[in-house]
C-alpha cells in the first residue's frame, strides 16, 4: 500500500508516519521546498514529491499511484478551504481509493476562524465517491506545554479563551494511530469521528491539579502549562488519555 501524506512534516502529524511504516505502507510525502523533502525523508519517507496545493496539476501529479491520502492543512492559511477541497478533487480524479481528513472538533464553531473551513473539505468528500474517514480530534496533550516556560517563570501563562470552557485532551500519538487504522484497514471507512477522552476540566480546574502535583503554579490565568511533561518530569497524570471511537 501507498499512501500520499499531506502535512506529514509538523511537529506533531509527523508522529503519523512511523504508524504508517510499522503497517508496511509505502509514504509518499507532499512538500513545498526541498527543506522540508530532506525532512520528511529523514522522518521515514521513501517517496518526497514537490508540489504546491496551488496548482491543481501539480496535486494530480501527487496523487498519482497512490491508494491513500492523509490530508493536514496548513495551519490557519487564509485559503484553507479552497486548498483543501483541491486536494479532495485531485485525488477523485487521480482514482485515489481512500481519503482521510484531519479536521477539527466542532467545524461549525464560526468563531474560530479554522473551524468553518473544514466544513467545505468535508463536504467536498461526502460527495466525492471516494472512502473517507474524518477525523475531529479535542484538544492536544502536547499543546498543554505551549505555555510551560512562561508558567514556571511567571506563575502564570494566559491565552486568549476563556478560562471557563471545559475541554477534554488527548494524545497525538493517538491520534496518530487512529489515522493510520483509517488509512490501513477498512472499519472506520465512510465515518466521520470526534475523538475525545474522558476528564472534562477548564483552565482553572486544569492549573489546579497541576498545583497538587507541583506546588509551583497559581491558579487565576493558568492555561496550557505542563500538559505531557508530567510524565518527564515523574508526577503522575491526573486524567487519563484515552482515544473513544
Amino acid at each position: 500500500m501507498k499512501v500520499l501524506m499531506v502535512g506529514a512534516t509538523g511537529k506533531y502529524a509527523s508522529l503519523v508516519m512511523p504508524e504508517l511504516k510499522q503497517r508496511g505502507v509505502t509514504v509518499r510525502t507532499l512538500v513545498q521546498d526541498e527543506s522540508k523533502s530532506d525532512a520528511a525523508r529523514q522522518q521515514g519517507a521513501q517517496e518526497t514529491t514537490i508540489k504546491y496545493l496551488q496548482n491543481p496539476d501539480s496535486l494530480r501529479a501527487a496523487a498519482s499511484g497512490v491508494d491513500s491520502v492523509f490530508h493536514l492543512n496548513p495551519a490557519f492559511a487564509p485559503d484553507e478551504a479552497k486548498l483543501s477541497v483541491a486536494m479532495v478533487e485531485a485525488a477523485k480524479a487521480s482514482d485515489v481509493r481512500k481519503f482521510v481528513f484531519f479536521g477539527v472538533i466542532h467545524p461549525s464553531i464560526s468563531k474560530l476562524s479554522n473551524h468553518p473551513a473544514k466544513c467545505p473539505v468535508e463536504e467536498a468528500l461526502y460527495e466525492s465517491g471516494m472512502e473517507f474517514t474524518v477525523l475531529q480530534p479535542t484538544m492536544f496533550m502536547q499543546n498543554l506545554d505551549n505555555g510551560w516556560s512562561a508558567a514556571l517563570e511567571q506563575g502564570s501563562s494566559s491565552p486568549p479563551d476563556s478560562k471557563q470552557v471545559k475541554a477534554c485532551y488527548i494524545d497525538y500519538r493517538d491520534v496518530a494511530e487512529v489515522a493510520a487504522l483509517a488509512l490501513t484497514e477498512d472499519k472506520l471507512g465512510y465515518g466521520t469521528f470526534e475523538l475525545c477522552a474522558p476528564g472534562m476540566v477548564n483552565r482553572v480546574e486544569l492549573a489546579a491539579m497541576i498545583n497538587m502535583k507541583t506546588g509551583t503554579i497559581g491558579t487565576g490565568n493558568m492555561a496550557r502549562p505542563l500538559g505531557i511533561l508530567w510524565a518527564e518530569q515523574g508526577c503522575e497524570v491526573s486524567f487519563g488519555i484515552e482515544v473513544v471511537l
